[in-house]
């Protein structure tokens, strides 16, 4: 009798380590995840270079441009813009692609990708489109 109570200590003392083990790793895990940042994140500026349509008022032959991404969340500034912000769900490779259609019925339209420190995008908000070159500032 005394050998299966002794064997039923080891085994709940064994459940017992093993649960305590998987949780310690389980919050590990969350910590990291809470503290990592997103890859992309940061300041990003450079100019837009006009590639289809008229310069002019309504569409600058080029143009001071900045981005701050976080996370999920691409805000660009521009003569236009402040703080203009859109989604960002960039691919494992960096190329993204984002619409924005303004209750007016306006529609930005940015495609790019973002290579180490730098972004490249062509950008089209009808009548304009540009070229967009940026480097990663902060």
């Amino acid at each position: 009798m005394i050998p299966i109570v002794v064997d039923k200590l080891k085994e709940r003392s064994r459940t017992r380590l093993l649960a305590a083990a998987s949780g310690l790793c389980l919050a590990v895990a969350g910590i990291s995840a809470l503290g990592a940042e997103h890859p992309f994140d940061g300041l990003y500026s450079g100019k837009r270079v006009l590639t289809k349509g008229s310069a002019g008022p309504l569409c600058p032959a080029d143009d001071d441009v900045s981005i701050t991404i976080h996370g999920e969340t691409l805000l660009f500034t521009n003569s236009a813009a402040r703080n203009f912000g859109v989604g960002f769900y960039p691919r494992q490779d960096g190329s993204f692609h984002q619409t924005y259609t303004s209750e007016g019925g306006a529609v930005v339209d940015i495609r790019g990708r973002v290579t180490e420190d730098v972004i490249e995008a062509d950008v089209k908000n009808p009548p304009c489109e540009y070229h967009w070159s940026l480097q990663k500032t902060a």
